[in-house]
């Protein structure tokens, strides 16, 4: 069947427009230099504000005795001391404070100061969470990174809820602080509770780096800590190890697990040092001294690689630290033991327990939000493994694997769905997650990518057949598949219509393409526009059915004059073109009036084009409307109004977003104009390498300014930029809209 569009009156945007070099970003300066003196200038004022907080704490003061805890286990202004951190946490949480609470769930977890005790954890984090939301609205920010910390990781009683977490990290952010501000890029920089977005995410790091630098001078362990990692990542722009190095060494040095953690892995790797396994390993184990597990499972990985001091590869040591991580709460730790556990038992009762001992881990790592341990939990409630079946929770966490980026989870998500099993029947539901899956993290240099892009074939390929089947006016839901019974004739139509689909997917019952026909006619007949519309697509067609223009304009119209959002469209666009009807534009406009209105996004857009020359205001209305349901040409044309300030003001960085979500989606007008503004560096950063990829793609699907400037471009990139780009574009896959949040 043919869905048309009307195309957009702006059309192409001016290839003028991008004529300009691509500016050449300054290198950001780095301020580590003068970090030691800094640091030596404000210790004096570190260690008074530690004896002050110490005074407090001792009067009973809970806030303060939290703290302590806190400046006891990141040695500022006092020398590391774990065992008293927890003994400080321990005392604010019996003073009923919320971040106390929360503060020795997080030691218990992770065993910090003291052994690890899960059921504790959940106990502290469960307490905590019903305080924490007060300290919130009183402007707490700690206890705003608390809160949002819950949601994210779904820990105390809370549903994993990674949106409420990212819009929490916002407000606090709005407020001013800094690690807010981080926590948000990193949820757009990994697309977690909303739309993969890492222009945004770059922006926010780019904000953020000079005010954690700025803190860390201040002696801010955590703000060192950060500004380090994020010096040590391309989020910001550019990797430079060796600035990492000296926000972290300081730190590490005073005792910080976690920097000394880091540096351990900087000197495995030879990441801004000279690689020297023996001063690696003299950091890691100064980290697992003090119980951090990333450092006790790189030993076991250092030992198991015969890089460990001992010559030889060591694997039962190996595991052996494994196991020492995975008990102190490492969640990669946890899913490995999981996975290195074979049932290869002799008997059936050393089978058995194999199988229950691979099932606590990775349970262990699903709730410490790992989406391989959540995915492997998933699975195995899902086929009975070292547990009893439960496709409830099998799907449960098949569905905090899936929101974790776990694109085994998405697709499995989606057959579920699809299939109806254990759940109600949902295409809908199975698009999405199709859909999500397609927004995998596309870097090359990602162990999981060959996997992922696999994955994402598959679900293009089952997006468009599903999606199909939708778009011919089947319904999404199909009830269950078992007990399918043949209705009377006299049923109600809806019931003959959902009977005729059970016959068309052969849900429920054996497949009968000829006998659905019949039923969706004895629906139709009875005024059901359901029924009516697809008779009028297999008219129009002829698939099945005898073709018949005539008889097609005729059932549109009677199912669009019943509201019928879809059928409304096509008959304004027969009307438009003056298809099976005289050429009627006040008609057409009438029923893309009512297929916008009943939520229609081709119907929002082709309202929104006939409303261009006479009401912009009103335009733009329905090109946003449609543009954030994903229609590919309304996004286009809001990027087009975005970047010139027409109907909306102007905006560049929301008008290189509105062009990359169509661009993504293969429109090419959107590829053309989204390249150009990677080659200008107008609401992104310049990347002629990214220009190239989107001329390209725009090109292959015939767009000729796309290939003029493609050539141009070409000829001014090296050699390895050309390779690069054509690997890029080689590699490319279509990128589904998914629904989400107004904000997301």
């Amino acid at each position: 069947m043919r869905f048309a569009f009307i195309l957009g009156l702006t059309g192409l945007l001016s290839v003028s427009m991008f004529s300009q070099d691509a500016p050449v970003p300054a290198e950001a300066p780095t301020r580590s230099a003068a970090l030691p003196d800094k640091l030596k200038a404000v210790a004096p004022k570190l260690a008074a504000r530690y004896a002050d907080e110490l005074a407090k704490a001792k009067a009973g003061d809970g806030l303060a005795q939290h703290e302590v805890s806190q400046l006891l286990e990141w040695g500022q202004g006092v020398p590391v001391d774990l065992p008293a951190a927890f003994q400080w946490a321990k005392k604010s949480a019996e003073a009923g404070h919320s971040l106390g609470r929360f503060r020795l769930g997080l030691m218990y977890r992770f065993g910090t100061g003291v052994d690890p005790d899960e059921a504790k954890s959940n106990d502290f984090l469960k307490r905590a969470a019903t305080g924490l939301p007060a300290l919130v609205k009183a402007g707490n920010a700690t206890a705003s990174r608390a809160l949002a910390l819950l949601h994210y990781r779904g820990w105390g009683a809370l549903e994993m809820d990674k949106a409420a977490a990212l819009k929490i990290f916002e407000q606090a952010a709005k407020a001013g602080d800094p690690f807010s501000i981080s926590e948000s890029a990193d949820q757009y920089w990994d697309g977690l509770g909303a739309r993969r977005d890492r222009d945004r995410a770059r922006k926010l790091y780019r904000e953020v780096l000079p005010k954690l630098m700025t803190l860390g001078e201040d002696g801010s362990v955590s703000a060192m800590f950060l500004a380090g990692n994020i010096w040590a990542s391309q989020r910001h722009g550019r990797r430079d190890y060796a600035e990492a190095l000296r926000w972290h060494r300081p730190i590490a040095e005073q005792g910080f697990a976690k920097a000394q953690f880091m540096l351990g892995a900087r000197y495995s790797k030879g990441h801004g040092v000279e690689l020297n396994d023996a001063v690696a390993m003299e950091w890691y184990r100064k980290a697992a001294a003090q119980g951090d597990s990333g450092a006790i499972n790189n030993i076991g990985w250092m030992l198991g690689y015969g890089r460990g001091g001992e010559g030889q590869p060591n694997q039962e040591k190996a595991i052996e630290y494994y196991r020492r991580a995975a008990e102190r709460g490492n969640s990669v730790s946890q899913n490995n033991v999981g996975l290195r556990l074979k049932n290869d038992g002799d008997t059936e009762e050393e089978k058995a327990a194999i199988l229950k001992e691979r099932f606590q881990w990775h349970r262990r790592a699903a709730e410490n939000d790992n989406a391989r341990g959540q995915f492997e939990l998933a699975g195995m409630y899902d086929a009975g493994e070292g547990i009893e079946s439960n496709l409830a929770l099998a799907v449960k966490w098949y569905k905090r694997a899936a929101e974790n980026d776990n694109s085994g989870a998405q697709l499995e998500l989606s057959k579920i769905y699809n299939e109806g099993r254990g759940v109600p029947h949902d295409n809908r539901v199975s698009l999405q997650w199709l859909a999500r899956l397609t927004e995998f993290n596309r870097d090359e240099d990602n162990q999981s990518f060959a996997n992922d892009h696999q994955a994402a074939k598959e679900a293009l390929e089952r997006h468009s057949t599903i999606a199909g089947f939708l778009d011919e006016g089947w319904p999404a839901r199909l009830g269950k598949s078992e007990g399918v019974k043949t209705p009377p004739e006299d049923a109600p139509p809806a019931t003959l219509f959902q009977y005729a689909a059970n016959l068309t997917f052969g849900f429920g019952i054996e497949q009968n393409q000829n006998e659905a026909l019949r039923w969706v006619q004895l629906a139709a007949d009875r005024g059901l526009a359901d029924a009516q519309y697809v008779l009028a697509i297999r008219h129009e067609q002829g698939r099945g059915i005898a073709l018949n223009d005539k008889k097609s304009f005729e059932l549109y119209q009677q199912a669009a004059d019943q509201g019928h959002a879809a059928a409304a469209n096509q008959l304004g666009v027969k009307l438009l073109l003056g298809e099976s009807a005289k050429r009627d534009a006040v008609g057409a406009r009438k029923y893309f009036t009512s297929a916008a209105e009943g939520g229609h996004a081709d119907g929002m857009f082709n309202l929104a084009v006939q409303l261009a020359s006479a009401d912009e205001a009103a335009a733009v209305k329905w090109y946003q409307r449609a543009a954030q349901l994903g229609q590919p040409r309304a996004l286009n044309e809001m990027g087009v109004r975005l970047l010139a300030g027409q109907g909306v003001p102007k905006d560049t960085e929301a008008a290189a977003r509105s062009f990359r979500h169509a661009a993504w989606q293969g429109h090419g007008d959107a590829q053309f104009n989204f390249a150009g503004l990677c080659r200008a560096g107008q609401g992104v950063d310049a990347n002629e390498v990214k220009a190239f990829v989107w001329w390209c793609q725009a090109a292959l699907g015939g767009h000729e300014a796309a290939a003029r400037k493609l050539e141009a471009l070409a000829s001014q990139l090296t050699d390895a930029q050309r390779q690069t780009a054509i690997r890029k574009t080689k590699i490319w896959l279509p990128q589904l809209h998914v629904q989400r949040g107004k904000n997301q």
